[in-house]
């Protein structure tokens, strides 16, 4: 009980985690609306980026992907809760380059996959 209590509360703030954790499936994020997504960043780009994600009108910093580097975060279960579909942003470190993607229907207990590519022109999400 001590740990489910600690996990909610700790759940309120992104976490940072070196190796990705695409074992969650769908059928469990049905089953938990209070379980933690996961969000692995690539990036190809030669700049460090920030990443954030959007949604209710909010924008909430993540972390920072090293330039070509892959980092995965857990991230709070409100942010994708109750219908939400939020946006990802990344943004270079001293640069004004920025790229946002469009919405992503994520759910709790799902991991996401971004791979940005090296010019901040494109990227691929994968959602699973």
């Amino acid at each position: 009980m001590t740990l489910l209590l600690a996990s909610a509360v700790a759940g309120c703030t992104p976490r940072h985690r070196a190796s990705p954790s695409p074992s969650s499936s769908s059928s469990s994020a049905d089953q938990d609306p209070q379980a933690e997504w996961s969000l692995t960043v690539t990036n190809r780009h030669s700049l460090d980026v920030s990443v954030y994600v959007m949604y209710d009108g909010q924008r909430s910093h993540v972390g920072v992907v090293s330039a070509y580097g892959t980092a995965t975060f857990l991230l709070a279960p409100t942010m994708v809760s109750a219908g939400r579909t939020p946006r990802l942003e990344a943004s270079a470190i001293g640069s004004a380059r920025r790229l946002v993607t469009d919405a992503i229907p994520v759910r709790p207990g799902q991991h996401v996959e971004w791979i940005l590519d090296n010019g901040l022109d494109h990227s691929n999400v994968s959602v699973w």
